[in-house]
């Protein structure tokens, strides 16, 4: 009898601990294969919403505001590179960008996993001007939010809490360069930026747009702290996303003119062959 007791406890602690390694993949297999449910879900939860706004809430004038924020934001975007380029290159051309065309506006699905709030599914992950495992900036409102790679035709947004969340930042009124990297869901750091930088607490991070990922001078966060390394500079920042309720951001699909590509078309409009 007390064979039979000894065996049927040991297959429930055997059973336990194999269902405890599994449960992170399972986590991670519930979500993927709950995808479609969620979509339907929020596609569901969009429409009654739009549904109360026009037919409770004075529809007309509710969507068309809508509609006008939305462009704002767009040309508001559009203006902060054109800013940013004709700041650094005021006697060069300046290419023209359609800033509808330019501005995806993409919102949350669910967490990839249940318990990470630093990974999201997207929705856009479709749209066929997105390539393949390229980072793109992701933007909430007017701030840096994280980035974004499409895999399998899916949007994996990153946040800003992630260590994996990596782009290059210019800090302070001098532009010090550096690259941002994700601590948690107020802070991140910024990292090689040259040691001989005065680099002070209060000074404003954005994102210098030099890695293609962001638009240039998106607001990043501001510095709380300064380390010195053995050879560079730290910055602790606070950052100014709210990522911990995700809902809808921005994603730029263009990356922004650099001063290589404005002098190719001032060289080629002067009939001057370019290697």
């Amino acid at each position: 009898m007390m064979n039979k007791k000894l065996i049927f406890i040991t297959l429930i602690v055997l059973s336990s601990l194999l269902l405890f390694k599994k449960e992170e993949k399972f986590q991670e297999n519930f979500t993927f294969i709950s995808l479609p449910v969620k979509r339907v879900y929020l596609n569901i939860k969009n429409s009654l919403s739009d549904s109360i706004d026009k037919y409770i809430n004075q529809s007309n004038t509710i969507e068309n505001l809508k509609k006008e924020n939305l462009l704002l934001r767009k040309y508001l975007y559009n203006q902060k590179m054109i800013i940013n380029q004709l700041e650094q290159y005021s006697k060069s051309k300046m290419l023209k960008y359609d800033n509808s065309d330019n501005i995806l506006r993409i919102q949350m699905i669910s967490y990839k996993k249940l318990n990470d709030f630093s990974y999201i599914y997207l929705t856009g992950g479709k749209n066929r001007d997105l390539k393949e495992n390229k980072i793109y900036g992701l933007i909430q409102k007017d701030v840096a939010a994280g980035i974004v790679i499409k895999k399998d035709n899916r949007l994996e947004g990153i946040l800003l809490s992630n260590d994996k969340c990596q782009f290059s930042t210019f800090v302070g009124k001098k532009n010090m360069p550096g690259i941002a990297k994700g601590i948690d869901e107020k802070t991140m750091e910024v990292n090689f930026i040259p040691k001989w930088s005065k680099i002070l607490v209060g000074d404003k991070v954005v994102t210098s747009g030099l890695d293609n990922i962001f638009l240039a001078n998106i607001p990043v966060g501001v510095v709380s702290k300064v380390l010195t390394r053995s050879t560079y500079k730290t910055a602790i920042i606070k950052t100014y996303a709210d990522i911990l309720h995700p809902n809808y951001f921005y994603l730029v699909k263009k990356a922004p003119i650099h001063i290589h590509d404005i002098n190719r078309t001032m060289l080629k409009d002067n009939n001057i062959t370019v290697n």
